[in-house]
């Protein structure tokens, strides 16, 4: 009888401390790490308290966001991470390890690491893609996604022209963005940053994604931040481009949105270019458990061209 109470008491003991190790796991401290995970050194900073929240883009990096949601600290323990070959992280050695699969599994390696069950994902434009398959592919470790930029999207020739759909609709509306576009087609077949009258024109590749003057100037100096830390570095001399298959791979994982029972928040500008009004709301019919929030003057960066209305939707819709 002893012997059994004494191996019980074991049994407790050790149970216990695994838990204890197991909680201790998920206390990472605030601060900056520089990890290898996929075979590649990965840079991610910790900030906030609360249940974890990653957030980085494919192209961009984590600066971007880390100086524009400090809001979600106050919610969150914010993970802004650098993906493979942005900002600090390191690159793959092949161009194809770019690719969406790649950049899924990144997510739930580092969320290994962190020592954490389940995250929430902010997902801004391409990212917004990639956290929507790591939901589908692990619904069991995603607590709620805040998606922004966005939209249920078509093959690639599709996407070429409801870009050009949406760029000529804007154009007949808004004679700031028509001149934005005109700039911009200057600059490019021109090959020069001013016009004949010495005019900046820069800055015109950055307009065309907000709503107007006054939205692209909270904008832009946050994009050149973006672009002085490190997009996504070449391989070889060559850009990662995404490829038709890859592209209809992800057209087979939107199929299973239906099924997705993941808590979603989606806030799009209604005047975002990339992502015109009607397909952000297929991808919110799509959805099992999303609502999309539509905010008016703004682009394809809401929480940065209208921060109240953007952080006050998702504060509410995290009360509900």
């Amino acid at each position: 009888m002893k012997t059994r109470k004494f191996y019980f008491l074991i049994l407790v003991i050790a149970t216990f401390v695994i838990i204890i190790s197991c909680n201790a796991k998920t206390k990472i401290e605030n601060g900056e790490y520089y990890e290898k995970i996929d075979g590649i050194y990965l840079n991610y900073i910790v900030k906030g308290n609360g249940p974890f929240m990653f957030v980085g883009h494919p192209n961009s990096g984590k600066i971007g966001y880390e100086m524009t949601l400090k809001p979600l600290e106050e919610k969150f323990t914010m993970v802004y991470y650098d993906p493979r070959g942005t900002g600090k992280s390191e690159a793959p050695q092949k161009l194809e390890d770019y690719n969406p699969d790649h950049l899924s599994q990144e997510i739930d390696l580092l969320r290994k690491k962190v020592g954490a069950d389940k995250i929430w994902i902010f997902g801004h434009s391409d990212q917004s893609a990639v956290a929507l398959q790591y939901a589908v592919e692990h619904p069991e470790h995603v607590s709620g996604l805040i998606l922004t930029g966005t939209s249920f999207i078509g093959d690639l020739d599709e996407t070429l022209q409801r870009k050009r759909d949406s760029e000529n609709k804007r154009i007949k509306e808004s004679a700031w963005f028509s001149h934005v576009v005109e700039d911009w087609e200057y600059m490019y077949v021109n090959k020069t940053s001013t016009d004949k009258s010495g005019k900046d024109l820069a800055d015109s590749p950055i307009k065309w994604w907000a709503y107007d003057e006054e939205s692209s100037q909270k904008v832009i100096p946050i994009v050149k931040v973006i672009s002085e830390a490190g997009r996504r570095k070449p391989i070889a001399g060559k850009h990662f481009v995404e490829m038709p298959y890859q592209r209809q791979k992800y057209l087979e994982i939107q199929k299973k949105f239906k099924n997705l029972k993941v808590r979603t928040l989606i806030i799009n500008g209604k005047f975002d270019t990339n992502n015109a009004p009607e397909f952000a709301e297929e991808l919110n019919r799509n959805l099992l458990n999303s609502k999309l929030v539509l905010l008016d003057k703004s682009g394809h960066f809401p929480w940065i061209e209208q921060p109240e209305k953007a952080f006050d939707a998702i504060f509410k819709w995290l009360a509900e």
